[in-house]
Parts: C-alpha cells; structure tokens; sequence
C-alpha cells in the first residue's frame, strides 16, 4: 500500500508539471499570435500611407511639369524674363 501512494504522488506531481507546462506553452502561444496580429496590421498601415504618399509625390510632379510646360511657354511668347531657366 506504501509503494501504491508513493507512485500516485509521483504520478500527481507529473501530471501537475504537465499541466503548468502545458498552460505556459498556450500562454505563450497566444502572446505570440497575438503580436503577429499587431505588426501584421500596422505593416498595412503603413503600406497603405507609402502608397498615398507615392500617388500625393506624382501628383505633385505633374503639376511641377505642367507650370514648367507653362513657364516656357510665356517665355518663348516673351511675357516672362528673369526666371534663369
């Protein structure tokens, strides 16, 4: 009966261990997911700002060309001078 008891306790104590392994792991499992979910969505974020900022810079570069286009125009007309270019 002696050697019986002392083989529950072990096996009680395995089980515990197991237990508070098994409970860390998803812990740790769910932290995990859970920043992954996090930088995933901000990486979208900031994508989708990159991606206004390149169409707000073209935009921006076709308005430059355009009053050029219109600067030398007004030149070759000789209504504008001193501009250096």
């Amino acid at each position: 009966m002696k050697r019986t008891k002392h083989y529950d306790k072990q096996i009680y104590e395995k089980e515990n261990k197991i237990k508070i392994a098994f409970i860390v792991l998803l812990a740790f499992l769910i932290g995990l997911y859970t920043g992954l979910a996090i930088n995933y969505l901000e990486l979208q974020e900031k994508d989708a700002n990159i991606t206004e900022k390149y169409i707000e810079i073209d935009s921006l570069k076709e308005t430059i060309d355009i009053q050029q286009q219109e600067i030398q125009k007004l030149k070759e007309e000789g209504k504008v001078y001193g501009f250096g270019r």
